[in-house]
Order: C-alpha cells, then sequence, then structure tokens
C-alpha cells in the first residue's frame, strides 16, 4: 500500500502538531536535508481544503521526525487534540494550481484556538520509514586469494560496489547503511519501503521514491 501524503504550506524549522508536551513522540522536528533521489512526479492531491494538481521534485528538501517537546516558557494555552505518536516524513517541494484559500477553525498546544488562514502549497510529505543513523562512507577490508575473483565490497577509487556474488547474486550498495552486499532480487521486484533489491549499474542504489523502488546514482 502506498503511504499517505501530506502537503504542507508553511515551511519552518519545528512543525508542532499535537497540544501536550508529556512523553509522546508527538511533534515534528524539520530539516533540511541533502537526498540522493531524484525525479519529477505530477500529481492530485486532496485534503480538507483543497484537490489541486501539483507537481513534486525530487530530491526531497526536507524530512520531519517524530519528537518529544517540553520546558515550554511561557505556559502555552493548549487547548488542541490529543496526543499521538507523530512518524516520520519525507518533504518534497511542489507547485500547484493556485485555489481559493481557505481558512480553518484550529487547535494546537502552543497557540491554541484560532483561525488559520491557507496559502499557497509549498511542500509535500509522504511517510517514511528511518533506519539507523548511517555514520559515513563506508570501509572495507577485503582478503583475495591468489587466482580468485574478489568478494562484494566497496572501491574507494571508483566509489562503487565491486566483486563477485554466489548464487546467481548481483554486489550493490545498500542506501540505509552504505555498504555493499550481494541481492538477488531486483530494485523494481523489491519489497517497499525497504528496497532491498541490486540495480544494474555498480554506482547505483535501491531507494524507496514517492512511486515506489528505484535506482539512484550514488553521490
Amino acid at each position: 500500500m502506498k503511504p499517505p501524503l501530506r502537503s504542507i504550506g508553511v515551511l519552518g524549522a519545528l512543525a508542532l502538531a499535537m497540544p501536550t508536551f508529556a512523553q509522546t513522540m508527538d511533534h515534528l522536528a524539520c530539516y533540511k536535508v541533502r537526498d540522493t533521489a531524484r525525479g519529477r512526479f505530477t500529481m492530485v492531491v486532496t485534503n480538507a481544503g483543497v484537490t489541486q494538481n501539483c507537481t513534486a521534485k525530487l530530491p526531497a528538501k526536507m524530512a520531519c521526525i517524530e519528537s518529544r517537546v517540553s520546558g515550554v516558557s511561557p505556559a502555552p494555552p493548549g487547548g488542541g487534540p490529543s496526543s499521538s505518536a507523530a512518524g516520520s516524513f519525507l518533504c518534497y517541494t511542489v507547485k500547484c494550481a493556485r485555489p481559493s484559500p481557505p481558512t480553518f477553525d484550529m487547535a494546537d498546544g502552543l497557540g491554541g484556538s484560532r483561525n488559520v488562514d491557507f496559502r499557497k502549497a509549498q511542500l509535500v510529505c509522504t511517510e517514511a520509514s528511518r533506519g539507523a543513523q548511517v555514520g559515513g562512507p563506508p570501509t572495507t577490508t577485503t582478503t583475495t586469494l591468489a587466482g580468485q575473483p574478489a568478494q562484494c565490497h566497496f572501491d574507494d577509487s571508483s566509489r562503487s560496489c565491486l566483486g563477485s556474488c554466489g548464487n546467481g547474486g548481483h554486489c550493490s550498495a545498500t542506501a540505509g547503511s552504505g555498504a555493499c552486499e550481494c541481492r538477488t532480487t531486483s530494485c523494481g521486484s523489491a519489497d517497499q519501503p525497504a528496497c532491498d533489491g541490486f540495480c544494474a549499474d555498480p554506482n547505483e542504489a535501491c531507494v524507496f521514491t514517492l512511486t515506489g523502488c528505484s535506482c539512484v546514482t550514488i553521490p
């Protein structure tokens, strides 16, 4: 099932989605990001405000991860909905046909209840899975016996995955960990959002995009 799309009209460093400041990860902290995915997609975005024809452009410009907020001063008025885990999202810039801007009666934990005017849509955010933190470029030491082909490894000079794999596997980069692994499933047939398939080009890695699992160039 495709992940839900969320449209966002205002850029900000911190999107406060829920009302309380308890231990629940019920807020979103949003960061500018550097992304390797590339592409352009047309879509119809429908929500409580409008239905718009939009064009989304990769790479992602912002990532929002579920966060906890505490120690807010002065005390906010509150009055928003009950809290729940916020999840993680990748956000892409969009251009949409501009509709008549709607106005909603909204409430959250910082500003309380008030009228909010919606303007031009700027981002579409899709729910994303978040793996372990990646420290940096992989460093792999490979020992090759004389007369035998090198096993699957990351080559620093070509900055690509090289070497042989058994059982018909392909040596391919792992976008999540930066390692090189032997895989037998092609990127286009891999499960979403893990996208752990191989790419025919050793300079590409299989990643999750708006349309599914796609091969993108390793920077």
